[in-house]
C-alpha cells in the first residue's frame, strides 16, 4: 500500500513539473521559434513552451501556457489552437489562447511530436520521432496511437511480414523499433495528405491518414517538408538542400540548386516558389520547375544551378524554420526569433 501511494504521489509530482507555466521571457520574440500558423489570427511556438499570438495589427504577445516543454508544431481551426512538441505533449485552447488544457503528455516515451494537423474541430493527427503517430476524432479529448508499416521501405516490410507469421507481439515490437521519424504533414486542396520523413520517406493518404501509400523515390535521405503546388506539382525538400518534384503521372526528378544547407520548409507565393533552411538560406525558383534526373554520385564540384533558381543567405545566417503570410508579409520563425522576411 505504501508503495502504491508513493507511486501515485511520484506520478502526480511528475505531472505538476511537466505542467509548469511557460516562462514569460522578456526577449521571447528573439528566442528559438519553430513553427507558425496563420488564419484569422497568427500563432508561433518554440522553445521552453513559448507561444506567441498576433491578432490584427497588434504585435505578437506571449501567452501563458501549462508547459515548459519545447513546442515544435502548431495548427489553428476556427478559434481552436493545438500545439505539440517534446515529451509527446499536445496542448489545446478553444478560445484563441485565453485558456489551455494538456490533452496528451508522455515523457516516458522519450519521443517528441514534430507536426500536428487538424482537418476540422474534431479530427486531427500528430506525428513525430520513431514513427510516432496519434490520431483523434473528438478534438483531442482522446488520442489513439497507431503504427503504420506502410511508412517502411519494401525490404523492411517484407522482413516484418515474415516475423508476423510466427509472432505477432514480436512483430509489433520490431515495427515500433524501426519506424522512421515522421517530420511533416501537409494537406492539399483536394484533402489528400502528404507526409515527409526520414530515410527517403514520402507518402500520401486519401482517407485522412487512416491508410498510407509510400512513394517510390531513388533517395534515402531525410525530408522535412512536402507540398502540392497550385499547378499540381508535388515538391519535397530536406537534408543537405536536396529538392525533388513530381508532376502528375511522372517520376520524382531533381531540382539542382547547388545549395547544401538543409531545407526546412517550402513556401509558395505569387512571386515564386521558395525554400528556406539552415544557415539562413533562401532558395527561389520559378514555376514550372526546371528538373533533371537525380544522380546520387554527382560531384558537388561539377554542380550546375537549374534555370530560374537563385540562392541567397540572410545577414544573420540563423536557421529559418517555417513561414506564414500575415497581412501580406512573410513572417518566419527562426533560430533567432520571429520577424518579417523579404522573399523578393
Amino acid at each position: 500500500m505504501h508503495k502504491l501511494i508513493s507511486s501515485v504521489l511520484l506520478l502526480a509530482f511528475s505531472f505538476v513539473c511537466q505542467a509548469e507555466q511557460a516562462y514569460q521571457a522578456p526577449l521571447v520574440r528573439e528566442s528559438l521559434l519553430l513553427d507558425i500558423d496563420a488564419k484569422s489570427f497568427t500563432v508561433a511556438v518554440g522553445e521552453r513552451g513559448h507561444i506567441l499570438l498576433k491578432q490584427g495589427d497588434k504585435a505578437f504577445t506571449q501567452l501563458e501556457v501549462p508547459t515548459q516543454a519545447t513546442l515544435t508544431a502548431v495548427t489553428i481551426v476556427g478559434d481552436n489552437i493545438w500545439a505539440a512538441g517534446h515529451d509527446a505533449i499536445i496542448i489545446h485552447s478553444a478560445d484563441r489562447g485565453e485558456n489551455w488544457e494538456i490533452q496528451h503528455l508522455a515523457p516516458e516515451l522519450e519521443r517528441p511530436f514534430l507536426d500536428i494537423v487538424f482537418f476540422d474541430e474534431n479530427q486531427g493527427i500528430a506525428i513525430g520521432a520513431y514513427g510516432l503517430f496519434y490520431q483523434t476524432a473528438d478534438g483531442g479529448r482522446t488520442w489513439e496511437s497507431v503504427r503504420h508499416a506502410s511508412f517502411l521501405n519494401p525490404y523492411d516490410r517484407e522482413y516484418l511480414e515474415e516475423i508476423r507469421k510466427e509472432d505477432e507481439d514480436f512483430y509489433q515490437q520490431e515495427l515500433e523499433s524501426i519506424l522512421p521519424h515522421l517530420n511533416r504533414i501537409s494537406v492539399a486542396g483536394d484533402n489528400t495528405l502528404y507526409l515527409a520523413g526520414e530515410a527517403g520517406l514520402l507518402a500520401f493518404s486519401n482517407d485522412q491518414g487512416k491508410t498510407w501509400e509510400r512513394f517510390d523515390i531513388e533517395y534515402t535521405g531525410s525530408f522535412f517538408d512536402i507540398r502540392k503546388l497550385d499547378n499540381g506539382t508535388l515538391v519535397a525538400a530536406g537534408l543537405r538542400g536536396n529538392i525533388f518534384a513530381m508532376t502528375e503521372g511522372d517520376d520524382w526528378q531533381y531540382l539542382s540548386t547547388c545549395n547544401t544547407a538543409t531545407i526546412n520548409s517550402i513556401v509558395e507565393q505569387s512571386q515564386g516558389l521558395f525554400f528556406i533552411g539552415n544557415s539562413g538560406v533562401i532558395v527561389k525558383t520559378q514555376v514550372p520547375l526546371t528538373l533533371s534526373d537525380y544522380d546520387p554520385y554527382a560531384s558537388p564540384a561539377n554542380c550546375t544551378v537549374a534555370e530560374g533558381v537563385s540562392v541567397s543567405i540572410t545577414e544573420s545566417k540563423a536557421a529559418l524554420l517555417n513561414a506564414a503570410t500575415v497581412q501580406g508579409d512573410t513572417i518566419v520563425t527562426a533560430a533567432d526569433g520571429i520577424y518579417s522576411l523579404s522573399l523578393d
